[in-house]
């Protein structure tokens, strides 16, 4: 590593991260597990690189909600004299400004949806290439000039991996422009050994990697193994691919190893240990909707498989909200059933603003936010929150207030809105009030405090003999909830069987992606 004074300290594994990278020349993946320091470790590899004098311009693409993020993890950590272009739909009524020399590195951040938005129509119905993606595309080839000093930075590349996607196509397309390319990610395969989403991240990347798989079927052929279905039952019935598992993993491995660097926090011995806690909660005043729900979704499970669709569509998430302490009716009339998981959250906020800490309440549903929101209130907290429909400069700002705040704070996250990029790590607790089905999200949203420098504790609210219990099972596996239900619909009254101590609880050190 050449002479080069940190404006953080880094830990080991972003040491040897950055050491790989800057040996490889061209950039490369880091695959390090969310909150492991991906943003940090990629501003310091960008600012050696410009103090090499090897490059002098960085685009970032990333997902929206993070830009703010980025703006900040470069301020806290980049010691270059930098300008920062934040291009997003409000950024892109103007073209970038030109690079002038006046800073050491110019840095552009764009979001995934300046790809995706196609141009106009034009009058002979055709689609306009002087608007839309067409236009921001280049624009921004454009900005890094002829590419020799320029570096391309994927975040969260694995948002890039369908090659029919007409965004991801736009992006790749980019990739030969620039002369030092990285891509990020700490999930690139987003279900679990589907080979083929690597394809075009590292089409990206490094396309000489596995030039000798110039198509994503030749490339989908070699490591996937597939089978013919037929479409219907009828004899001679049109048949599709359909993918039944990996094969050639070790090879994709070591392929994938030349450029990346791979990171699990189980393996970074130097960052804070991580404890989850899973409380169960009886329903009571919620049980009898609960039950009459439950066994109308086992009726319709054992009547066929005619209510599959509506039964992962609609009872599920039912009953998901019932264990929550309220139902929608038919009229989309939101009826309170009972206060359960209210009360043990309220047993946790209270010991916590008693200790004047910080924590952070994720939950799936408006109404439990509502709740939180109001309970954090009553308690006296500093109360913040990241949700949907709320505009990323405001959710940008309650980060940096929240992340500022002395004294007892509470951030209610809304997983789906909260669970890239979004560093929380001045607390270094979680309350899951209502987990999410999706495994990404869930590890995702709890590695917004991975990074705090005191150990994190995470408590799992989880209705006994419940939805509540198969949710959390088949997130320690990554498995699928709609078809869990439909090959064993009694867990819906028997749930998972959970082993507890003396005071009702269970208590497990465990990696970040495993509740046991």
């Amino acid at each position: 590593m050449p002479s080069y004074k940190f404006k953080t300290k880094p830990y080991k594994h972003q040491r040897q991260a950055i050491k790989k990278i800057l040996k490889q020349g061209y950039g490369g993946a880091l695959l390090m597990e969310p909150r492991t320091g991906k943003s940090k470790t990629t501003i310091d590899l960008a600012s050696i690189w410009n103090q090499l004098g090897q490059i002098d311009r960085v685009v970032i693409v990333c997902p929206n909600r993070i830009i703010g993020t980025w703006v900040q993890e470069i301020h806290i950590h980049c010691p270059r004299l930098v300008n920062i272009t934040v291009w997003d739909a409000e950024g892109r009524k103007a073209p970038p400004p030109p690079v002038r020399g006046t800073y050491q590195l110019e840095v552009l951040i764009v979001n995934f949806e300046a790809f995706a938005t196609p141009g106009k129509k034009t009058k002979s119905g055709r689609t306009s290439k002087a608007s839309g993606r067409y236009k921001n595309r280049a624009q921004i080839l454009k900005w890094i000039g002829d590419g020799k000093t320029a570096l391309g930075i994927i975040d969260e590349s694995h948002k890039i991996k369908s090659p029919s996607g007409k965004a991801s196509n736009f992006i790749v397309g980019m990739g030969p422009k620039f002369a030092k390319r990285m891509i990020l990610t700490g999930t690139p395969l987003t279900k679990a050994k589907r080979a083929h989403d690597i394809y075009m991240q590292w089409k990206w990347l490094n396309p000489e990697r596995f030039a000798d798989l110039a198509t994503v079927g030749e490339f989908k052929a070699h490591f996937g193994r597939w089978k013919d279905v037929p479409v219907s039952a009828e004899p001679g019935a049109r048949t599709f691919p359909k993918y039944i598992g990996p094969k050639n993993m070790k090879e994709l491995q070591a392929r994938m190893g030349e450029d990346a660097v791979v990171v699990l926090r189980e393996d970074c011995f130097d960052l804070p240990p991580r404890e989850d806690i899973v409380i169960p909660v009886d329903l009571k005043g919620s049980k009898d909707a609960y039950e009459q729900m439950a066994a109308r979704m086992i009726a319709l499970l054992e009547d066929g498989d005619e209510a599959s669709a509506s039964i992962r569509l609609v009872q599920t998430l039912r009953l998901s909200q019932i264990t929550s302490g309220f139902v929608t009716t038919d009229d989309g009339e939101i009826k309170r059933v009972g206060f359960e998981k209210h009360d043990a959250l309220h047993t946790i906020l209270e010991d916590m603003y008693e200790k004047e800490q910080k924590v952070v309440v994720a939950a799936r549903w408006k109404p439990d936010l509502d709740l939180i929101e109001a309970m954090g209130h009553e308690f006296g907290f500093k109360t913040f929150a990241i949700r949907g429909k709320v505009k990323r400069a405001d959710s940008d700002k309650a980060i940096l207030d929240f992340r500022d705040h002395n004294g007892p704070g509470l951030m209610v996250i809304q997983p789906q809105a909260a669970s890239m990029g979004i560093d929380l790590s001045t607390a270094s607790t979680m309350v899951w009030y209502s987990h999410v089905n999706s495994w990404v999200d869930f590890t995702q949203a709890c590695d917004r405090i991975a990074l705090s420098r005191s150990s994190t504790t995470f408590y799992h609210l989880v209705a006994r003999n419940s939805v509540d219990e198969i949710v959390m099972d088949t997130l320690a596996n990554d498995t699928d909830v709609a078809k869990e239900l439909m090959q064993h619909p009694e867990r819906l009254l028997k749930g998972k069987h959970l082993d507890l101590d003396a005071s009702g609880r269970i208590a497990v050190k465990t990696a970040p992606s495993k509740i046991k």
